[in-house]
């Protein structure tokens, strides 16, 4: 099993990480600034394909959004909760899934960002939300999750777990 980092992950960006409670077993994540800041708290160390970027987390609003190197993962998006918007970690190309984006606000979702080196795909819940080829072999970077627009993000879990 992954070792879950939720403990060990860096604020970045205006990023504040608060514990609810002594003993809570998950994370808030929100920026500190002002509402349009992107905030994210990122993992310790940098990854290379392939591996399952794993969050476990809730919004209690819009935007719970996932980043590795140029991609980007968005849930309830702002301008359209419903639409899912994926932009690809190589190419920063753009993917945008009608009824695929939305999340129910304040419930915990598992979501699992399958990178190998030539494909990605998209899980929520384990319904697969996008499945697309690409060239990821040569990609590091320190994947993160957070907020933005004024959300707040929930997180007990964060994990990186390799593939063969």
């Amino acid at each position: 099993m992954a070792e879950n980092l939720i403990r060990k992950l860096i604020p970045h960006q205006g990023c504040v990480i608060t514990r609810p409670g002594n003993d809570a077993d998950d994370i808030q994540i929100a920026g500190s600034a002002m509402n349009w800041v992107m905030s994210a708290a990122i993992a310790p160390f940098v990854c290379r394909p392939p591996f399952v970027f794993r969050v476990v987390g809730k919004t209690d609003s819009t935007n719970l959004r996932m980043h590795f190197h140029r991609g980007e993962l968005i849930f309830n998006w702002e301008i359209n909760v419903r639409e899912l918007k994926v932009f690809d970690p190589a190419s920063a190309e753009q993917h945008s899934l009608k009824d695929k984006g939305f999340i129910t606000t304040n419930e915990w979702h598992e979501i699992s960002w399958e990178i190998r080196l030539d494909r990605m795909r998209v899980i929520v819940d384990g319904e697969v939300r996008f499945d697309g080829a690409g060239d990821y072999s040569g990609i590091e970077s320190a994947p993160s999750v957070g907020p933005c627009f004024g959300s707040a993000v929930s997180v007990r879990e964060f994990s990186i777990t390799p593939l063969d």
